[in-house]
């Protein structure tokens, strides 16, 4: 008789589910655009059988993607088992944009199925074939619920399923068996085992405690102040998304970078920090005395080596200058902030701790304090950065042209912008509420005008150092 399987989600995968509300789908997602041509039958439409027979040996490399979320009776904890019922033609959906099939009605149905909850009795993912992309592309949208990736884990998903060549091996699709499910006394028995083995453990973690002391009562502290309110957090969301994106040059953000001093996120940072503040002028609010518009950054966690699976990341809460006129002390009171989060506070340390022990306890610790978090509104906006390949990609033979990452929505936040670097690209991903947040385009215009000033102090400053050096130059 074929050996039963389940695998434990850990404590911050599960709080993605536990977080999860009608109006506040947990699914992670992209907006990928590709060149039509290459899939493109002589009918005119795309091959969409060829597409579902690579997907499904795509699938082969990530086994999650054929399990589905079960429950631990008493408990309530979650495993993932094999899904039986797995139905490649469930997942990989087909559907095309009427015409003329602009970027316009494009973002408006990336929006509609990003608003869509998943299945969940099924394994939680949708790929969505878009034919009728202006200018011969396709889109493939995809979600991916929060509780199988986050970012760095979505990157192994773009791995398995693209390639750095046009003419890389198609390979065929192998044969697939479920494992069988344990029974409800097997889940129950395994789990009570894995808490009674997991409280003998914690004694190994008081000098952890004391090490990390510092940045667990810092992010403690952080995560239990409410953030100002202001547009970005005034109310509860509804179930409805728009969804809106812009494209850098990666170069342009590194002149950023180079000439005016910190990072390429610090340089992003200030960039959105500027956008929201002519956002929150334009709306009609005081920000020249506004304090404290917070905003929370995921930061990878993993160790060298470790697993890519599931969500390994903390969230920083930094502190934007949205109240200072002038860009580039923005910028410089910017670097300060990250400065401080990454090297004086060690949050990432006390946040890493904090889900270990939930792990070998109760998922509970840490969704207790997500809700919590919810609750008190504790930050006004989430940006989030993955790097991602300087070279192009491929499916089959379709080059990508672009990405544009998503990141959910919780309950009362009603923007949330995610990044994704690509092929000498800087690509942004904005997710907003319907309902409270129709003015996202104008935000994307924000976004343009914040940068465009980094890049002209970036210019100026460049020419100056140019111009003193021609001056000091032997004649």
């Amino acid at each position: 008789m074929p050996e039963t399987f389940y695998e434990r989600l850990s404590a911050l995968d599960a709080t993605f589910l536990d977080v999860e509300s009608k109006s506040a789908p947990m699914h992670v997602g992209a907006a990928l655009i590709f060149d039509a041509k290459p899939l493109t039958l002589e009918h005119g439409g795309l091959d969409i059988e060829r597409l579902t027979r690579y997907t499904m040996a795509a699938v082969d490399s990530i086994p999650r993607y054929r399990q589905r979320v079960e429950w631990i009776p008493g408990y309530g904890h979650p495993v993932w088992v094999d899904d039986d019922r797995f139905n490649m033609n469930f997942h990989l959906r087909h559907t095309r944009l009427p015409l003329p099939g602009d970027e316009r009605s494009l973002k408006r149905l990336v929006g509609r199925l990003f608003s869509q909850h998943l299945d969940r009795s099924r394994p939680l993912w949708e790929f969505w074939v878009v034919e009728g992309v202006e200018n011969d592309r396709f889109a493939l949208v995809i979600k991916v619920h929060h509780c199988m990736v986050d970012g760095i884990a979505g990157v192994e998903l773009l791995q398995a399923l693209l390639t750095v060549s046009p003419d890389a091996t198609e390979r065929e699709p192998q044969k697939w068996t479920p494992r069988p499910a344990p029974s409800r006394t097997q889940l129950l028995v395994g789990e009570t085992n894995h808490r009674v083995d997991g409280l003998r453990k914690l004694s190994h973690f008081l000098p952890r405690v004391r090490q990390n002391f510092e940045g667990l009562s810092s992010l403690l502290r952080s995560g239990m102040k409410p953030a100002p309110r202001t547009i970005f957090t005034e109310q509860d969301i509804s179930p409805y998304r728009r969804f809106d994106w812009i494209r850098f040059a990666l170069d342009d953000v590194k002149a950023v970078k180079n000439n005016l001093g910190g990072t390429i996120n610090d340089a992003v940072v200030a960039t959105v920090t500027g956008a929201v503040r002519r956002f929150l002028v334009r709306r009609g609010s005081d920000v020249d005395s506004m304090e404290g518009f917070r905003t929370a950054l995921p930061v990878n966690i993993r160790k060298a080596g470790g697993s890519t699976v599931g969500n390994q990341v903390a969230l920083l809460l930094a502190d934007l200058p949205v109240s200072e006129p002038d860009a580039l002390e923005r910028l410089r009171k910017v670097i300060e902030v990250t400065t401080e989060l990454k090297k004086e506070s060690n949050q990432t340390g006390g946040a890493a701790l904090i889900e270990e022990v939930a792990d070998l306890t109760t998922k509970r610790i840490v969704s207790e304090l997500y809700l919590v978090a919810m609750k008190l509104r504790t930050y006004n906006l989430i940006i989030t950065n993955v790097p991602g390949p300087p070279f192009p990609l491929y499916l089959l033979n379709s080059p990508m042209k672009s990405i544009y990452p998503m990141v959910p929505l919780m309950q009362n936040q009603n923007l949330g912008i995610a990044l994704f670097s690509y092929a000498g690209g800087l690509h942004f991903g904005l997710n907003a509420d319907w309902e409270s947040f129709p003015d996202v385009h104008e935000f994307v215009e924000d976004l343009e005008a914040s940068f465009a000033e980094y890049m002209q102090l970036a210019t100026a400053h460049s020419t100056g150092h140019s111009e003193r050096k021609e001056t000091s130059a032997p004649a």
